[in-house]
């Protein structure tokens, strides 16, 4: 059966005018942190009848009558295969390779999600596209803000229009759902906010580097779905971090992975045309990073316990 692409879609709220960003293509990340990426769910559809799937995480997806293009090898009565994941937690962005940050007007920003879905059709193990609009109603896990809609095209975010919030009758005052109904292509989606950036530098003391033997790390924080992901060459290295948080910095190197827990972020912002320097970054000391072999990655249990224990 033919697979219907994922639609990662990030939840990222946006003021009206911040519809034009220029972000970092998507960084290619060790395949160890496809262990932290979410759980796909299948389902199955026939394609000339109105379709709703729920997710696992409450979110509902309508997939009107003959909005998937068929091929013209397509069979009456086939069932298409749609392939979900919903991105809910800041590691489950890991697994993506695709950093939460952007550059409008020469002002370096983080984004602040409410989530993210990535969606998949297929049929005869041959991608699909959408002949029309398809909409979602995706579970809230960010209240109490209004989000824009950003889709990726060539590696990077795209407006692509506002949410609307549906509000739950038993609840007024909750918002239970983010509405688009203008989901028109199988892509990375999100609803975003911009927030203002800042920058800290750490001094690794565990390796030696150079442009030949480089490392990965990502940035998350620990309360909210903000994170960034690069590979460095250097033992000192500025990076950009949400103002007034707390994060954690995963890092690999040669097929073993390192953390630092609970570093606070600098309360005052970088400020416009004011891009991460030695001398603006808030230093935050020396590292001897204590590597583990990747392989913990693999134990759920293990990984929970590296990730999340102080």
């Amino acid at each position: 059966m033919k697979k219907i692409i994922i639609f990662l879609v990030l939840i990222i709220s946006c003021n009206f005018n911040q519809r034009r960003i220029t972000a970092p293509v998507k960084t290619k990340v060790p395949s160890i942190f496809n262990e932290l990426a979410p759980e796909n769910q299948r389902f199955y559809i026939l394609p000339n009848v109105d379709n709703e799937i729920t997710s696992k995480n409450g979110s509902i997806f309508y997939i009107q009558k003959d909005s998937i293009a068929l091929p013209s090898t397509y069979k009456e009565g086939d069932m298409i295969q749609v392939d979900l994941m919903e991105y809910t937690k800041p590691i489950h962005f890991i697994s993506t390779g695709y950093s939460l940050e952007f550059i409008e007007k020469n002002n370096h920003l983080q984004l602040d999600s409410a989530g993210m879905f990535d969606i998949h059709a297929y049929y005869n193990n041959s991608e699909l596209n959408l002949n029309k609009n398809i909409s979602v109603k995706f579970t809230n896990i960010n209240p109490g803000k209004s989000y824009n809609v950003y889709k990726v095209i060539d590696n990077e975010w795209k407006y692509a229009g506002s949410n609307q919030e549906s509000i739950s009758e038993s609840l007024p005052s909750f918002i239970k759902y983010r509405q688009f109904k203008k989901i028109d292509t199988f892509t990375l989606w999100n609803f975003d906010l911009p927030i203002e950036n800042s920058c800290i530098n750490l001094s690794l003391k565990s390796f030696k580097l150079d442009q030949k033997n480089s490392f990965f790390y990502s940035v998350f924080s620990t309360s909210n779905l903000r994170l960034n992901t690069k590979w460095g060459y250097s033992n000192s290295i500025n990076i950009n971090v949400p103002i007034d948080d707390s994060v954690n910095i995963i890092f690999w190197f040669e097929n073993k992975i390192a953390i630092i827990k609970g570093i606070n972020t600098p309360k005052d912002p970088l400020g416009k045309n004011n891009y991460p320097n030695d001398q603006n970054c808030v230093k935050k000391g020396d590292f001897n990073l204590n590597f583990l072999p990747e392989e913990i990655f693999k134990d759920e249990n293990a990984r929970f316990q590296f990730l999340y224990s102080k």
